[in-house]
């Protein structure tokens, strides 16, 4: 079943990367819809408070101690997520700061492990998982931990976004600025929405960004037409 998923995926990898890269101005026009919608900077505050003591402390020199084992823990903790999601079986797991991380599992593999660890803060989703359990009016202020875990997330992969990073270079230099700054606007919007508003605010962001990416598209398709007319 693997392989049949892998094949796939092959398959859509360019067609992901080109509506990654035509919906990049939707997204970000979203998120910044999400945000001016809320007519108050309050809910928000929890979140930047949490992210901004994160980046203090980060440049105080957690980077370069217990950050650095976490970060690379994580990183191979998402490779290894997703190749279980897309049905491989993980048959080795290392992650340490002195000597790096592995993961192994059966089979060929694909894209979507390859690039999982530098769109999906799994710490961030684990910490949405938790948050989701609070009463409504817990949620907002609970956005601390969301706010250290998301700053975390992007810190980390900003130190390990180079030209020669294996997992980019697997995937392609090319593929990775098509795919992955979208992606990253995705998912962090998602996550802010949940803080900011919950479910509902999610599904607006979700719906938003899905109008205005048929916008951009339709842009797009007028003016290949003029031009080719």
């Amino acid at each position: 079943m693997s392989k049949w998923i892998d094949s796939i995926l092959a398959l859509l990898k360019w067609p992901v990367a080109v509506a990654g890269l035509l919906s990049l101005p939707a997204l970000s026009w979203a998120l910044f819809d999400l945000v001016r919608n809320m007519g108050s900077a309050k809910p928000l505050l929890p979140l930047l408070l949490g992210a901004l003591g994160f980046v203090v402390v980060w440049y105080g020199g957690l980077r370069r101690a217990a950050f650095a084992r976490w970060s690379t823990l994580e990183h191979e903790l998402t490779h290894a997520l997703f190749a279980w999601v897309t049905l491989h079986r993980t048959v080795g797991f290392l992650g340490t700061w002195r000597s790096g991380g592995h993961v192994r599992y059966l089979g060929k593999g694909n894209w979507l492990i390859a690039i999982a660890p530098f769109v999906i803060p799994t710490f961030s989703l684990l910490a949405a998982l938790a948050l989701s359990a609070l009463p409504r009016n817990y949620l907002v202020y609970a956005g601390v931990l969301l706010g250290v875990t998301l700053a975390y997330h992007a810190t980390s992969t900003w130190s390990r976004t180079h030209r020669h990073q294996g997992d980019l270079r697997e995937v392609g230099t090319l593929f990775a600025i098509f795919f992955v700054p979208a992606a990253t606007i995705l998912v962090y919007g998602l996550l802010i929405a949940l803080v900011v508003g919950g479910g509902r605010a999610m599904h607006q962001y979700v719906h938003q960004a899905f109008a205005h990416t048929l916008g951009v598209a339709h842009l797009v398709w007028s003016w290949i037409k003029g031009a080719a007319a």
